[in-house]
């Protein structure tokens, strides 16, 4: 795959992230965002160990949860989704970056909501 057709892969992953509704502000209290952040850190452990499918599942996991809870934000869910397409395309270390990035989203919400508690 030549690089011009995987940018547009990653963009279009991208496009298709943005593409969920923001939660609502009920909902996004509800969600266990360390749920999520526990996922990302595992996911980053297995890919310093060089498990890679036992990342992918991890990152699997975390996207269902937002999912599931209607996003926490298209910054988490984008880096997820860049992650896991980097994961499918065996690119660990770009994986890695998307998951840092991730995460540091992820608590920049839990401090967001600890602060309105």
């Amino acid at each position: 795959m030549n690089e011009m057709q995987a940018s547009m892969v990653g963009i279009d992953s991208l496009i298709h992230a943005t593409g969920h509704a923001l939660p609502s502000a009920a909902r996004f209290a509800q969600t266990d965002v360390q749920a999520l952040r526990d996922d990302v850190r595992e996911a980053i452990v297995a890919i310093y160990c060089d498990h890679d499918e036992q990342a992918a599942r991890r990152v699997g996991h975390a996207r269902w949860l937002l999912r599931e809870s209607a996003a926490i934000g298209t910054a988490s869910s984008m880096h997820l989704e860049e992650a896991a397409f980097h994961l499918r395309q065996h690119h660990p270390w770009e994986a890695l970056s998307a998951l840092r990035q991730a995460g540091d989203a992820l608590l920049s919400v839990q401090l967001d909501q600890g602060e309105r508690s």
